[in-house]
């Protein structure tokens, strides 16, 4: 049992750790506010908190979007001559925008966009001039009084995966990846580098006119630089990764550590005597003479876990700090770290929930003890997007149960009566009709360009149903247009074969986001667009030669055909003369005989005909009846008129 409870309290710490870490926040410069963002339902939200007030701000900036995300976060007066309740927020959004958010009325009251998407990895404010980085190593310049875009720029040669800056003065900035860079603004060029960390810098701060402090990711070294010669003054090491750094002019440094503690260092700057050796040994100690360790070491409990604090604020006398319980609800604590002990622990009563004064209750109504276990951010499990796997399931059930109970119609039994495989065709084509038809893709097509995810942007791009692809594009973000035009053109040069099928992504991205694409500036979309440009250019290069070709064939086509016909005209007339030829060959080669006629020995062609002489026969058998002198007569007759003149003689 005691092997277990430990293990529960370190799971605890753990994750008390894990969630504080991944909270962005930062004091204002007098550090009576706090601005901190939480994730709650997989969005994000900004809150500023008083650090003197027990009641919890009520009032935050939730985004509405899940994908949309903070990158950085700092103060900026607006206004320089009024107090700090009018300070402002400057936030960066992994989408390419910069905004300014007011505490005061909980709004946005200025927006700033770098024209495109990619994520703002940090910036710096001097004056009325804010300068930013971009996840694509681009720097932009923007004027805070006309809130416009003045300049841009990459280096080159290009520093890559830049993820600070700081601003010297109007002539220098610092930046900083894995080393630090000096860039002179006048001729946009590195004129000094500074000795870096091995993994990539985190934090990079102003210490005085003269110094500044660096420390990196999953590092425990603290290096203070010095500007005029270029070099590490002195390195301050804690006892285990550094989180978040504040100090007070060049007097004290105070960080809180990835373990929950947190460190006092006084006067960075000093050596310490003890490390001091002898002259033998100067040069073999040179590099332990700029280390030094934390003079004061802090560490926070309750009687159930230990705390973690996520930030800190230190000045001349105190030291305030703060951590969430719940995952959302801050605490503060201000305390004197002057007469501080150098490994103090500080016992802080847990929040009951029996108390008197409900309004400083951090539980917010209080918790019922009857009631089923309160809802608790630390303790819920969220994934990322949408979950509708239980309702996909049941309308899946419901389908089938309706196709089941389904009966057919009038006609479909007539059909079935009439003709078997007529009817299989017809429910065949019946339950086609009523099959779900696809939506649209917008949300894999915007993680894939978002991502860089080729593999996932080739399963969508082999959709070829054109109405499912203007209704993705309808639903795409203006500003991802252009990267999926950058894709599309990579794709049509490279395979040729596929163009057919590309060209209607292209076509369908050009007339919904035609309006934002002219919006662009030129300098960016011509950049971005280039490869597409040329691309098209040379395909439709060959139209011309092409159609001419096709008319070629056209004509050529068309004569072979006219020839055709005629020579079948004359095929017919030729075979329709031989036949009238041999037609009167045949009458020529007939010859009549008179005598062989009269004598019934010639065959007239009147005996083939059955019909005609039956009723002939009919008719004269009739007549017979009814008038046999009459007819005995006329036979008389007609034999006399039947024999010839030597007959009759």
């Amino acid at each position: 049992m005691r092997w277990a409870s430990k293990l529960k309290n370190n799971d605890k710490e753990t994750k008390n750790c894990d969630i504080m870490s991944s909270t962005m926040s930062s004091y204002d410069p007098s550090g009576q506010y706090l601005a901190y963002v939480t994730t709650a339902l997989d969005k994000q939200r900004l809150t500023v908190q008083p650090t003197d007030s027990p009641l919890i701000n009520d009032t935050s900036l939730l985004l509405s979007d899940s994908n949309l995300q903070f990158t950085a976060l700092k103060w900026y007066n607006l206004n320089k001559d009024a107090d700090s309740l009018s300070m402002s927020l400057v936030l960066g959004l992994n989408n390419g925008e910069i905004w300014i958010y007011s505490p005061l009325s909980n709004e946005i009251v200025y927006k700033l966009s770098t024209t495109n998407s990619f994520q703002i990895n940090d910036f710096d404010i001097s004056g009325n001039t804010l300068w930013c980085i971009d996840s694509n190593d681009t720097f932009y310049q923007f004027d805070l009084l006309e809130w416009k875009l003045v300049s841009q720029f990459q280096l080159d040669p290009p520093a890559v995966q830049l993820q600070k800056i700081l601003i010297l003065d109007s002539d220098r900035i610092l930046v900083a990846s894995h080393q630090i860079f000096l860039i002179d603004l006048a001729n946009k060029e590195i004129v000094q580098t500074f000795p870096g960390h091995i993994s990539p810098i985190i934090i990079l701060q102003r210490l005085s006119q003269n110094y500044f402090i660096t420390a990196a990711q999953n590092d425990r070294f603290l290096n203070v630089y010095d500007l005029s010669t270029g070099t590490t003054k002195t390195v301050l090491v804690s006892q285990s990764n550094i989180q978040n750094v504040s100090s007070f002019n060049e007097e004290v440094i105070a960080i809180n550590t990835q373990e929950g503690n947190i460190e006092i260092f006084e006067d960075p700057l000093s050596i310490n005597s003890s490390l001091t050796s002898q002259t033998s040994k100067k040069r073999k100690n040179s590099h332990r003479k700029k280390s030094k360790q934390a003079s004061k070491k802090i560490t926070i409990k309750t009687q159930d876990i230990k705390i973690s604090p996520f930030n800190l604020f230190i000045k001349k006398s105190t030291l305030s700090f703060t951590w969430l319980q719940n995952a959302t609800v801050p605490h503060f604590k201000l305390i004197q770290w002057n007469d501080l002990t150098p490994d103090f622990e500080l016992l802080i009563a847990s929040t009951t929930i029996n108390n008197k004064n409900k309004s400083m209750d951090k539980t917010l109504h209080g918790l019922d003890k009857a009631a089923p276990k309160a809802y608790a951010e630390s303790n819920a499990h969220i994934s990322t997007g949408d979950n509708f796997k239980h309702v996909a399931d049941l309308i899946s059930n419901l389908e089938l149960q309706e196709n089941v109970n389904e009966e057919d119609s009038l006609a479909d039994k007539l059909s079935t009566l009439y003709s078997g495989s007529i009817a299989t065709s017809t429910s065949t084509t019946t339950k086609s009709k009523k099959a779900r038809t696809t939506g649209t893709v917008t949300v894999i097509l915007s993680q894939s360009l978002q991502s860089n995810d080729h593999s996932l942007l080739e399963t969508v791009l082999n959709n070829r149903d054109e109405r499912v692809i203007r209704d993705t594009i309808l639903k795409l973000r203006p500003h991802l247009a252009i990267i999926l035009l950058e894709r599309l053109a990579e794709r049509i040069a490279r395979q040729s074969t596929r163009q057919q099928s590309l060209n209607i992504w292209v076509k369908w991205c050009l007339v919904v986001h035609g309006a934002y694409l002219i919006s662009v500036p030129n300098l960016k979309l011509m950049s971005s667009l280039a490869s597409l440009h040329s691309t098209l250019k040379r395909r439709a290069d060959l139209l011309p030669r092409l159609m001419a070709l096709e008319t070629r064939l056209d004509s050529t086509l068309a004569l072979s055909n006219h020839f055709g016909e005629e020579q079948d005209e004359d095929e017919e007339q030729d075979d329709m003369v031989q036949q009238a030829t041999l037609d009167e060959e045949e009458e020529e080669d007939v010859e009549y005989n008179e005598e062989l006629d009269d004598a019934g020995l010639i065959d007239n062609g009147e005996d083939d005909d059955d019909e005609d002489d039956s009723s002939d026969y009919d008719d004269y058998s009739d007549d017979e009846k009814l008038a046999p002198s009459t007819k005995t007569s006329e036979v008389q007759g007609d034999d006399e008129e039947g024999y010839s003149d030597v007959e009759m003689v």
